[in-house]
């Protein structure tokens, strides 16, 4: 499993980061966590077909 990155700008809230990653992506590949190396499902994708994700513990967006 690769290891994830912070997603930047730093998105304050999931509701945001779901406005601006609208499209579901059901066969999403995971990564770790750069902060708690939980696994993250890529599970969102933008207008760009940019994927990433949210990670519960540390509240924050993780992508590639």
């Amino acid at each position: 499993m690769k290891d994830g990155k912070w997603l930047e700008p730093r998105h304050t809230s999931k509701e945001i980061f779901e406005k601006d990653y609208t499209k579901l992506d059901l066969s999403a590949m995971e990564v770790k966590c750069p902060g708690c190396k939980d696994s993250v499902a890529l599970n969102r994708k933008n207008n760009l077909s940019k994927n990433a994700g949210w990670c519960k513990r540390c509240n924050r967006a993780v992508h590639i």
